[in-house]
């Protein structure tokens, strides 16, 4: 166990430095606000420090990009996940630990779905899964005393370093260092046998070794949440504001140009004409006097020239500019994170999207939700395997089982099915209708177990006839596709309903 400095204690990972910017932008636009307005709006060289103040003041945000979070989030928590957890449902510390998983109140279920969001945000979120070690004693004095392992959430900017080395025997990388950044000037260090608690006393700096002890699992308790995988840099992932966070940023300098301009050109000018030089100045005055009462001597010779006005106020056409380069920007947002057709087909050319894009579009919206849904279960089955090997019942995560649906909203489940039924009358196949039908199945059952849908497969491979027939098109066989395709929306519905029941007791 060495000394460290402080600047042994600030190093941070190369990775770290080459990202910390791009972290720090994207938890601006996603927390808004304040800081973002203060962040996108600098003085212009030649602006007075009074009216950059007054802009400041005056400035908002159209926040797109917390938007398209919110749209993800709401998109893949839409339908509630099913969890197969044998051995722990009489649990007494997994029952605390679900109502509690953060040691500060939060739900298990939502501390999961949030986790997910603070992925979107920066690419990944880093949890450490660790239990209080300060009490010794049998398992009924960790129940009475609330003692169980919780999940301790650290963003990007607080994971300073880590180092990966590949095991020999298995080959795989393994997590064999960790620096993380607490609250005030505290630091947490990891290693596979240890651990160690670092402060910086408040005067000198200088850096105290606060707490340690050792790492009884041997492999250190942490679990990066992807958002979008990086091969490259796998621990670090893919924001989903990685070229939105930007054009949010401009947007919000294009609206304090546009307060500006109805601020400083919708205030009328008055012109007034030119004084003579056979005029008599002792009758002049720095004040012009105005209003419905006052008099205001021309003279006539010069007709209307002579007459005071007030200066036209060219303010409609910048101004409709500046929206019209708004609109194009948050078109742009949305078809950035394919949701163009979520956000109405709203389009800065008045066009509307034809069929074809939009089946595209959204075919590539539902691949990135699926990618978001399976990096979110491999890594709460990670964090899951973690919390059972501190209770010593590691060997249950083989029979844990979490399921999250890959049919979201944005699909059409009852035109899905009448075209794969209405195929059942032009194509001649035995193969052909076996794969619909368990394509149907997927749709009406997406969370069965793997081992029901392997006994549906074989009992539809039974039933359905080798010689197949081609059927005649009539109006009783095309009410009984109507009638099969209700049938199946309700049974989807109704498991749905009983599997949320069922869980949630």
């Amino acid at each position: 166990m060495a000394n460290l400095t402080k600047q042994e204690l600030e190093a941070k990972h190369d990775l770290y430095q080459q990202n910390v910017i791009n972290w720090q932008l994207y938890e601006l636009v996603w927390r808004s606000g304040k800081d973002l307005i203060d962040f996108a709006l600098y003085r212009h060289p030649r602006e007075s420090p009074a009216n950059y103040k007054a802009r400041l003041k005056d400035g908002y945000v159209f926040n797109f990009g917390k938007s398209i979070i919110d749209i993800f989030n709401f998109y893949l928590h839409e339908k509630k996940s099913i969890r197969n957890l044998p051995g722990l449902k009489d649990d007494r510390q997994w029952q605390m630990f679900q109502k509690d998983a953060d040691l500060q109140g939060t739900n298990y279920n939502v501390l999961i779905d949030e986790v997910q969001k603070f992925a979107s945000v920066f690419g990944a979120f880093g949890t450490l899964v660790n239990k209080p070690g300060g009490l010794e004693g049998t398992l009924d004095a960790e129940i009475k005393n609330g003692i169980y392992p919780y999940y301790a959430l650290y963003s990007p900017l607080n994971i300073y370093d880590w180092e990966w080395k590949k095991n020999k025997q298995t080959h795989r990388n393994e997590l064999v260092y960790l620096k993380l950044k607490e609250p005030g000037e505290n630091y947490l260090l990891w290693w596979m046998d240890h651990w160690e608690q670092w402060s910086l006393e408040n005067k000198t700096k200088k850096p105290m070794l606060a707490d340690s002890g050792d790492n009884e699992l041997e492999e250190i308790p942490f679990v990066w949440m992807l958002n979008i995988k990086d091969l490259a840099y796998p621990q670090i992932g893919s924001s989903d504001l990685v070229d939105i966070a930007n054009i949010v940023v401009s947007i919000t300098q294009n609206l304090s140009c546009g307060e500006e301009m109805i601020k400083l050109a919708g205030f009328p000018i008055r012109r007034q004409p030119m004084s003579r030089e056979d005029d008599d100045l002792s009758a002049s005055d720095d004040e012009v006097e105005t209003g419905p009462r006052a008099v205001e001597e021309f003279d006539p010779e010069f007709g209307a020239n002579a007459k005071p006005d007030w200066m036209p106020t060219e303010i409609l056409e910048p101004v409709e500019a500046t929206l019209k380069w708004i609109d194009r920007k948050s078109d742009e947002i949305y078809r950035i994170a394919h949701l163009s057709g979520v956000h109405g087909q709203r389009k800065s050319n008045n066009e509307v999207a034809s069929g074809m894009a939009l089946r595209y579009e959204f075919s590539q919206l539902n691949e990135v939700l699926n990618a978001k849904s399976v990096n979110q279960t491999e890594a709460e089955l990670q964090m899951l395997r973690l919390w059972l090997k501190w209770q010593g019942k590691e060997k249950l995560i083989e029979e844990v089982e979490i399921r999250r649906s890959t049919e979201f909203s944005i699909d059409d489940l009852s035109v899905a099915l009448e075209n794969a039924i209405t195929s059942f009358r032009n194509v001649v196949s035995k193969t052909f209708r076996v794969r619909v039908m368990e394509k149907i199945v997927e749709h009406v059952l997406p969370d069965v177990s793997q081992a029901d849908k392997e006994k549906i497969s074989k009992e539809i491979e039974d039933n359905v006839p080798d010689k197949i027939e081609i059927e005649q098109r009539n109006s009783a066989t095309d009410s009984n596709i109507s009638k099969f395709v209700r049938n199946a929306n309700q049974s989807k519905a109704d498991h749905s309903k009983d599997n949320e029941k069922k869980y949630e007791a």
